[in-house]
């Protein structure tokens, strides 16, 4: 099974300098394909090449960077679709690339948080409620998780305190991208990362920094990948690559929807640990206004009271932009998502206008909202393991006749839901097979 420490994974400029010109070719049978070419697959590749292995990544997409993607044109600013934020724990390797380059980073912490009740802000006897609610909650989490219960996260909550509701919205879809019925307490308890901070010009402008220069082929969805005999063949929309391995590094969204074929097909116990690790959705709906804050400082989160799933809580004017960015998770932003583009703009315009009255009518310029659910290459958001299931993320690592392996967040360990972990478990993974193949 492949593991990952915690030591820094930059060493020098190993990882920050432009890879040798040989390495950037895609011969047709190399020691390695590499599918997808997002933070693990990149990372993959690049452990792979610094081991003097050759290497060919195919990408669905036409661009690199998986669900890391910053769209510069729409508002004519970045704004990160897909990943947002890096963290402060030792060894996180984009944080670490992001300073060496020189990127600005900017807290994204929930540290001030402004709660309104209908047009008003909450008082602070209310306040007070919501905080108790979102310790004891938090602490009922960790309870469960830290004796190893992997049972539901809604099987341990408080329900009975008032302003839960709230602080399950939180804790459930807008974090982990799922109800609470569908968290587990020793997932949530392994997760860990802290000290969250926003890429002013773009976590994937970063990323994309970093692949740019990688032997890539893009608009290459694979369509199958045998590996019944020795080595590996991929099919690909433009072509078949042979190779001595494959590490596949594409969500559990695709796997559980079969939209690569494997031949011979993946074992039972491989098949339940994709359906124990699914896709949970968080949609990000940006929204830019002309100049207007609503007394509201750059990074404050916005939240409110739900009523029932329905919610989208707001990060105000990031990086002091004048865009105000909601958040819909869980069942409720796949009910958006199915909806449409322009349902889950109205939705967010709707809920800041109970707040802020017809201000917000004559100050929004447009919006927009992510469609990770219809995205074909990603079918969700980030993974979190179903209860009971927390192992399938480490089952999901295991590699088959030393042949094809796996590689993504779902299999990051601590460090799962993040960009950061998906360049760690495909870092590992990279290591490992390139010391396989000597």
């Amino acid at each position: 099974m492949t593991t990952f420490g915690r030591r820094p994974v930059l060493s020098g400029l190993l990882w920050t300098a432009a890879l040798p010109a040989w390495a950037r070719s895609t011969p047709a049978n190399p020691d390695v394909v590499v599918v997808g070419a997002g933070s693990a697959g990149l990372a993959a590749a690049r452990a792979l090449i610094g081991a003097g292995r050759t290497v060919v990544v195919v990408e669905a997409r036409d661009r690199i960077g998986g669900r890391a993607f910053t769209d510069t044109a729409t508002f004519g600013m970045p704004f990160d679709r897909g990943c947002s934020w890096t963290y402060s724990v030792k060894g996180h390797p984009w944080r670490q690339m992001a300073e060496a380059w020189g990127y600005h980073l900017s807290g994204q912490e929930r540290d001030d948080e402004i709660v309104y009740v209908g047009d008003r802000e909450a008082t602070d006897a209310e306040y007070a409620l919501y905080d108790k609610a979102a310790d004891q909650l938090e602490a009922a989490f960790a309870r469960a998780g830290r004796a190893g219960k992997d049972v539901s996260a809604a099987s341990v909550s408080p329900r009975k305190l008032p302003w839960i509701e709230m602080a399950e919205a939180w804790a459930g879809p807008m974090e982990m991208g799922m109800d609470l019925d569908d968290v587990s307490c020793l997932d949530w308890w392994l997760n860990d990362s802290p000290g969250a901070r926003g890429v002013a010009e773009g976590y994937g402008t970063l990323v994309h920094q970093f692949g740019h220069d990688f032997p890539v082929t893009l608009d290459a969805p694979v369509s199958r990948i045998r590996w019944g005999g020795p080595g590996v063949t991929v099919e690909t929309a433009k072509g078949t690559l042979a190779a001595k391995a494959a590490i596949v590094t594409v969500s559990t969204g695709v796997l559980a929807a079969e939209a690569i074929r494997f031949d011979p097909p993946l074992p039972a116990w491989k098949r339940e640990a994709i359906e124990g690790v699914p896709m949970g959705l968080l949609v990000k709906v940006p929204l830019l206004f002309n100049g207007a804050r609503f007394d509201l400082a750059p990074e404050q989160w916005l939240s409110y009271p739900p009523r029932g799933r329905e919610a989208c809580y707001f990060q105000a004017w990031p990086f002091d932009r004048d865009l105000m960015v909601g958040f819909m998770g869980g069942r409720f932003a796949w009910e958006i998502s199915a909806a449409g583009e322009a349902a889950a703009v109205d939705f967010a315009r709707g809920e800041l206008r109970k707040m802020f009255g017809s201000a917000v009518d004559k100050a929004f310029v447009k919006g927009a909202a992510t469609q990770w659910a219809s995205d074909p290459w990603a079918r969700g958001a980030y993974t979190c393991a179903r209860p009971g299931r927390t192992a399938d993320r480490m089952r999901l690592a295991e590699p088959l006749g030393d042949r094809l392996y796996f590689a993504g967040e779902a299999m990051a360990g601590r460090f799962s839901q993040t960009c950061d972990g998906a360049f760690l478990s495909g870092q590992a993974v990279g290591r490992e097979l390139a010391a396989r193949l000597t």
